[in-house]
């Protein structure tokens, strides 16, 4: 059972703060080397200082980012900088956003959600992990206690009732609104009548919900909350590091957008383009996009609007760094394949996942690609084939987005897709509401 809970949110003071847009941020994983020094710059508040300081030399355990992450957040609060809400509150958040010239709203709730060990309770996560922001994660919360991003999931509302409550609420002027460096508009508005309260507590409590983004982060919770309970000889379940911030957005809301994420590979140690090809077309149909300097902007067009074309025929589009100077789209030939590929149980609509095809058959069995450093992630696919072009990669595939019931289906059985397999665009903006986790407290 999902059991979800108000809590009391810590904004950034509008008194204090006179624009909101200067002191939010993305999330920490989408932000460049560039794209940090420029928020840092842009104000002494912004949300970065917490979520992805800087490291400078000579940093030890004792003077590190997320030391001085946690130095900021508690200054802050100290001179007002960012304010505790007295009340507990369930908010209501809205993004309003452009994505290729169409206008879209995406609205959910955010609260507090019991955790629960992934594959035993309500809570179903679709990716993968990895190692590294893993570690990154954790550290920030031991050091910090406090969740500064929302992890974001899905529920099903099929007959619209938290819709409709939402938008019924949401009519008065939002309590925090701002626009940020990508040009999404955020709204905030503040829910605590307690009828509200324990209606949204009742209707969720038998929801399923799917971790769409963050699964770092609920992976981070889930370890500092048994670090925690080792050290507490009185535990009774009500602490609050029992519990995470959490984003809910129905299934069915229009403004879910999924994009791609596409891979660029660092590394294909002795590459033979006329080799792979070969090896390739065992299991795909491939398809020769020729072009010359004066020709690859328009045939670059005509590769991605023929992957997408292909949507549903398992298809990707592929560039490499040896000449000639080609793209080249595989369709898979056909699905009874990855089952001589993935041997054992798991279900065939896991194994016949583009993201499972790709990582599976073409990295793993074709080229011997395991190691997920050798890997660089984008939802840009004219940055994935300029990297190739520039000769920064030596390889680039191209995918089309995974179907949201795709999601959905993986999850329910507790599968999960490889790493990156999923982009919900935009991501939640960092800073627009943050969750100190106070210790002596109790979550009711």
């Amino acid at each position: 059972m999902a059991k979800i809970f108000p809590f009391c949110g810590i904004l950034y003071n509008k008194k204090k703060i006179k624009s909101l847009s200067k002191v939010i941020s993305p999330p920490y994983d989408v932000i460049s080397s560039s794209k940090q020094d420029f928020l840092y710059d842009l104000s002494d508040f912004n949300v970065i200082r917490l979520v992805l300081g800087k490291d400078y030399i000579g940093d030890n355990e004792y003077n590190n980012r997320y030391v001085r992450a946690c130095a900021s957040f508690e200054g802050w609060l100290r001179h007002g900088i960012l304010l505790r809400d007295e009340k507990p509150a369930i908010y209501i958040y809205e993004q309003q956003f452009k994505h290729k010239s169409k206008t879209y709203s995406r609205m959910g709730i955010v609260s507090l959600i019991t955790l629960e060990d992934l594959g035993k309770g309500k809570i179903y996560p679709h990716e993968y992990t990895l190692s590294k922001p893993k570690f990154d994660r954790i550290e920030l919360l031991r050091t910090t206690s406090a969740n500064f991003d929302c992890v974001f999931s899905l529920f099903s509302d099929e007959k619209s009732k938290v819709s409709k409550l939402m938008k019924k609420l949401s009519r008065r002027k939002p309590d925090l609104e701002a626009k940020d460096m990508d040009g999404c508009t955020n709204r905030l508005w503040k829910i605590n009548q307690k009828s509200v309260l324990k209606w949204l507590q009742k209707e969720f409590k038998d929801k399923s919900v799917f971790i769409a983004d963050g699964h770092h982060r609920y992976e981070a919770a889930l370890q500092y909350r048994n670090e925690m309970k080792l050290r507490n000889t009185r535990y009774t379940e009500e602490e609050p590091y029992n519990y995470v911030m959490m984003y809910f957005t129905p299934i069915e809301n229009n403004g879910l957008v999924v994009l791609p994420i596409h891979r660029m590979v660092k590394v294909l140690p002795n590459l033979d383009t006329g080799h792979a090809l070969s090896q390739l077309g065992v299991y795909f149909e491939i398809e020769e996009f020729t072009f010359s300097k004066r020709t690859e902007e328009k045939t670059r067009k005509r590769l991605v609007s023929s992957l997408s074309k292909n949507r549903g025929k398992h298809s990707f589009g592929i560039y490499f760094k040896e000449k000639p100077l080609n793209y080249y789209l595989l369709s898979l030939k056909n699905e009874s394949i990855m089952n001589d590929v993935i041997e054992g149980d798991k279900p065939l609509a896991w194994k016949t996942l583009d993201v499972t095809i790709l990582h599976k058959l073409v990295f793993e069995r074709i080229f011997d690609l395991h190691e997920e450093e050798n890997f660089v992630f984008t939802k840009d696919e004219n940055e994935a084939l300029d990297g190739v072009k520039n000769g920064e990669f030596s390889m680039s595939v191209i995918l089309n987005p995974t179907k949201i019931e795709d999601i959905i289906t993986i999850a329910g059985k507790f599968e999960r897709m490889p790493q990156k397999s999923t982009y919900f665009y935009p991501k939640l903006t960092t800073g627009i509401i943050m969750n100190k986790i106070i210790q002596g407290e109790k979550i009711e």
